[in-house]
């Protein structure tokens, strides 16, 4: 991906595709009517829960078509099969309360395999009941990318996914080299063993350590380009510089753990420590130093034996 003055509209794609496969409820919620937001304008009002009313069963209205958007986005298939048609009825009814002049109802999810035979019978049987009111739900990654995602400037793009403005296909040397030095001549005051951190971790240690959809993603574009860090840390003249570096980021580390941050915020003072900053640039190599330690097994926490079996 270019820099962010060279960016196409295709470039964020990929974004699109991770947002709508891993995020869920809120998340979920949120990318939506961030999304909707962007496109009606103020036509759009993204409804937040507060009060006794909560959010009013509605992720968002359009007010010019009153439409109401309602978001419905479990973990896994197997629980919206479970619970979808529960959710149309339960919900339905306070919705009517809620919006009196209701004209269209929008089920929107993220089950690519579709709806289930009994949510189709629940929302032909509200057709019925209530046929004054368009009532539906789309087919939801292409509903939500050629009503949403495809309509939107590159501006707003860039502001719905701001990490894709990190360009971690140009990070080189030139970029690491002053990052990792200020990492070595950091005063720490915190005593590690450098060589205590120990086996290289598989895929779990992302979700073992509860890091969010968004850290995950930024992580895992990060990795293939480690080599970059692990080429720096071979070629040091002194071996006990790359030992320094290691034990410097596993004391920010444990200062951050104890600060009881969560691990989102552990990963942004992480990322701010060895240099990130609004430059995207330099966000990006620092997202790929945090990632080869990360991965190195130096900073959070590994998956425990028998947490394996």
């Amino acid at each position: 991906m270019g820099a962010v003055g060279v960016m196409k509209k295709s470039d964020f794609n990929l974004h699109f595709d991770f947002a709508f496969g891993n995020y869920h409820h809120t998340e979920f919620e949120k990318w939506f009517a961030d999304m909707a937001a962007s496109v009606f304008d103020t036509d759009f009002e993204s409804i937040k829960a507060g009060g006794i009313h909560g959010d009013k069963k509605s992720d968002g209205r359009r007010i010019s078509t009153e439409t109401i958007y309602q978001c419905y986005a479990p973990e896994s298939p197997r629980t919206f099969a479970e619970n979808a048609k529960a959710k149309i009825l339960d919900s339905f009814p306070d919705v009517i309360s809620y919006w009196p002049n209701l004209k269209e109802w929008v089920f929107v999810h993220n089950n690519v395999a579709g709806l289930p035979t009994s949510a189709s019978d629940a929302l032909e049987e509200l057709r019925k009941q209530y046929p004054s009111i368009r009532i539906f739900a789309p087919s939801p990654r292409r509903f939500l990318k050629d009503n949403f995602h495809d309509k939107l400037t590159l501006q707003q793009l860039i502001d719905i996914y701001p990490s894709a403005s990190m360009n971690f296909m140009n990070v080189t040397m030139a970029d690491i080299r002053p990052l990792l030095r200020r990492v070595m001549n950091h005063r720490s005051t915190v005593s590690v063993n450098a060589l205590d951190f120990g086996d290289l971790p598989d895929e779990a240690k992302i979700d073992f350590n509860s890091l969010s959809p968004d850290a995950k993603f930024n992580l895992q574009r990060a990795r293939p380009h480690v080599d970059v860090v692990e080429r720096y840390l071979t070629g040091m003249n002194n071996p006990q510089n790359a030992s320094k570096i290691q034990a410097q980021m596993r004391s920010k580390y444990e200062e951050a753990k104890d600060m009881e941050y969560n691990s989102d915020e552990i990963l942004g003072e992480l990322i701010q420590f060895v240099g990130g900053s609004t430059v995207p640039a330099e966000n990006a190599a620092a997202y790929v130093i945090v990632t080869y330690f990360f991965d190195a097994c130096d900073i959070f926490e590994n998956v425990p034996d028998d947490a394996l079996c």
